[in-house]
């Protein structure tokens, strides 16, 4: 009986070890190591977390913006009422600090692998706060009083933060529906940084609303003058959008949407 208690257990150990093999992937990055973890977020992301050299003795674990940046795109206000209370209890219970969007820990060197998970689960925790939030609404930036222009001077009344589905992401919220005769989803880019992550997002949930709604247009609108971009964001950008500009080229989202009314 004994034996095959023994045998049992080392059973577990060995696939529990095969998992986190195959589930944990580690890459080099400038500065540091990104860490890919078997850990999801409550809409199916995977969680990832950066470590960056700070001393010989001291690295930081960050999520560059990932977790909040979601929430607040997902409707979820993090300034008041019950759900900054909520935050800033998780973020004291896990000891973590905050920096605008981007939730970071310091840790000492050599690293010990409990860090890092602690460190994850806290982010898993945080981000399940998207399921009891008050509402909301964004500050109205110059590209949405462009946009907002725009439709005025075209007599339109587009429907705003509308949720689509996709085949595998399910509400995904987009700031703008323009229902004429080609439809037209916009997005206004409001984060300013990490741009590459969140585009990489977006490139997928295009896509993903695409298979799911064939003859819809894709728009997103930025401002280069307030916002970080690196070439393969903006690439990103103008592979999977129809219109991918910036919010002040208004004679280009004219253009773009004069073909939607058509339906070219």
């Amino acid at each position: 009986m004994k034996t095959a208690e023994l045998l049992t257990a080392e059973i577990c150990r060995e696939a529990l070890r095969r998992f986190w093999d195959d589930q944990t992937d580690v890459a080099e990055m400038n500065g540091g190591v990104v860490l890919a973890l078997p850990l999801m977020y409550p809409d199916g992301w995977q969680v990832q977390v950066f470590l960056e050299l700070l001393s010989q003795s001291r690295a930081v674990i960050t999520d560059r913006g990932r977790t909040l940046g979601r929430l607040q795109e997902q409707g979820v206000s993090l300034d008041s009422g019950q759900t900054a209370s909520l935050l800033a209890e998780k973020e004291a219970t896990f000891e973590l600090q905050q920096d605008g969007f981007e939730l970071l820990r310091e840790v000492r060197l050599p690293l010990d692998g409990l860090d890092v998970q602690l460190f994850a689960e806290a982010l898993v925790s945080i981000a399940h706060l998207v399921y009891r939030y008050e509402p909301y609404t964004p500050a109205e930036s110059a590209a949405d009083r462009t946009l907002q222009q725009v439709f005025k001077e075209r007599q339109w009344e587009p429907r705003k933060n509308v949720e689509l589905d996709g085949e595998i992401e399910k509400r995904i919220r987009v700031d703008y529906l323009i229902e004429t005769k080609r439809p037209v989803a916009c997005q206004v880019v409001r984060r300013r940084a990490p741009l590459l992550p969140y585009m990489e997002q977006w490139g997928f949930r295009w896509s993903d609303i695409r298979k799911r709604n064939p003859g819809l247009w894709r728009a997103m609108v930025y401002d280069p003058d307030k916002q970080e971009w690196e070439e393969t964001a903006l690439r990103i950008g103008k592979e999977v959008c129809e219109l991918f500009c910036p919010y002040f080229e208004t004679s280009v989202i004219h253009e773009f949407l004069g073909k939607a009314a058509n339906g070219n």
